[in-house]
């Protein structure tokens, strides 16, 4: 299993990161979450924790304005290669955020406020908290925050893997009044091969897929999507 940090940090790490999550939610179903819940069109967004940008692009074509940032330049990098040259790329923490009160009228953040659970074990917290803060003081009356997050990999039903996850999600919802939805977004390996390799890459062992007729390869994958709207003033 390569080591999430060594990820974050490895331009080459992060591309295969990358290859990894193209392959994720091959029926396009987060697509279909966002664009229902977000007038993108009309709206200056921001992706924060973007990584190598799986949730930024698929909202490039349709938002006003994107900005992305994360902390990890090699990830960014990854994303400047895919995205088009009119999206705004910042390296920034998410706990201290460089934009003003209310720049942005839809804030996502994919799969980036639980690693804390793991990298921060005794302050986990706190950081989560910080980092949904910073979220909600740069959205703008009337905008949507969504976060999203694992609810199981090679599973056949969605729940939060492990006991600070579940309650870190907690949080989300009980503190700051998100809503949980849960999505269908199975990965989809151009063969059995690619799916061994890929899924060997980053979860450490082989994930069981299901071969198709076509010779693909389905690996089931669940995912939470938090979602608030802030009050219009």
């Amino acid at each position: 299993m390569t080591e999430f940090r060594d990820i974050y940090a490895d331009v080459g790490l992060a591309r295969a990161y990358h290859e990894l999550v193209n392959c994720e939610d091959y029926q396009g179903n987060l697509a279909r979450y966002i664009h229902t819940h977000a007038d993108l069109e009309q709206s200056r967004v921001l992706d924060m924790g973007s990584g190598t940008g799986r949730v930024a692009a698929l909202m490039a074509a349709s938002c006003r304005e994107l900005t992305l940032c994360d902390r990890a330049p090699a990830m960014l990098a990854v994303a400047r290669e895919h995205l088009p040259t009119s999206v705004r790329i910042d390296i920034a923490d998410n706990t201290a955020l460089p934009y003003g009160a209310g720049a942005f009228d839809v804030v996502t953040a994919g799969w980036s406020f639980g690693h804390a659970t793991e990298w921060l074990p005794d302050i986990w917290q706190d950081n989560v908290r910080a980092a949904v803060r910073e979220m909600l003081r740069v959205l703008a009356p009337g905008g949507v925050a969504m976060i999203f997050e694992t609810l199981g990999s090679g599973v056949t039903q969605p729940a939060p893997p492990n006991a600070n996850l579940a309650a870190c999600y907690a949080l989300f919802e009980s503190e700051f009044g998100f809503t949980r939805t849960a999505i269908a977004t199975h990965y989809r390996f151009a063969s059995v091969a690619e799916a061994t390799r890929l899924t060997q890459f980053f979860f450490g062992f082989a994930m069981d897929s299901s071969a198709q007729a076509d010779g693909s390869a389905i690996v089931p994958e669940w995912t939470g999507a938090w979602q608030v709207r802030r009050a219009r003033v």
